[in-house]
């Protein structure tokens, strides 16, 4: 185990501690939680944590934690147990594939990450997808892993199928459109189409989401390598 989750699995347990201790009266009186306004840092980079101050100790979702740590964390419906792997990666926690995935259950899903990931947070990269053997992309961060990640969490492990030139009537919101540029290459997720242009979510070489960028219809018809990947069932 490195120095870095070592820190984090004693802290826990030193919280763990502290939250356990003292009679009940007083615990009564201090289970008050509010909004914490501390900032959180991990290896001195700022993350964003949906945090609470409750009796001056600071409470995080334990998936936050693993995600910004880089450990394992899995729950055990069946058991309702929840599992820490110290010498796993974290991977996100997906939700099953819907049977037959609609525009607005894949809108509902990337609203979900929006929350999640608000523009400008680090989504975790190296992003390890549920089906390594069978992706679009040869590597797992920057855009392509935030659009693999986008894409697992609306489609869950529906199969992939590849576009090239699409019609503007083939796009859909959860597609990944791909172009070639003057370095390799950029994707993007569709968030929303008109008759002119898409709005998506990317990420780029910092690792960070980003929501609410427009590429116009004409521009991308334009682009060497347009593609488009898609897991709707036909």
């Amino acid at each position: 185990m490195n120095r870095k989750r070592e820190a984090v699995f004693m802290g826990l347990g030193i919280l763990a501690g502290l939250t356990l201790s003292g009679p009940a009266a007083q615990a009564a009186d201090h289970l008050t939680a509010r909004p914490s306004s501390q900032s959180i840092y991990a290896d001195g980079q700022k993350v964003e944590f949906e945090a609470y101050s409750i009796h001056g100790n600071n409470f995080v979702k334990l998936r936050d934690i693993g995600r910004a740590v880089d450990f394992g964390v899995t729950y055990d419906a069946a058991s309702n147990s929840v599992y820490i792997n110290s010498a796993q990666p974290y991977q996100e926690e997906l939700p099953a594939a819907p049977s037959a995935p609609t525009e607005e259950s894949v809108q509902a899903a990337l609203a979900q990450l929006k929350q999640a990931y608000p523009t400008g947070t680090v989504y975790g990269a190296f992003y390890r997808p549920n089906d390594p053997l069978n992706r679009p992309f040869s590597n797992c961060d920057h855009c392509a892993g935030w659009a693999m990640l986008c894409s697992d969490a609306a489609f869950g492990t529906l199969p992939w199928k590849r576009i090239t030139d699409p019609s503007w009537e083939q796009i859909r919101p959860g597609d990944l459109i791909h172009y070639d540029n003057s370095t390799s290459g950029h994707v993007v997720v569709v968030v929303k189409k008109t008759d002119e242009y898409i709005k998506v979510t990317e990420s780029g070489l910092n690792n960070k989401a980003r929501w609410g960028g427009q590429y116009f219809k004409w521009w991308l018809e334009e682009q060497p390598g347009y593609t488009l990947y898609t897991r709707y069932p036909q």
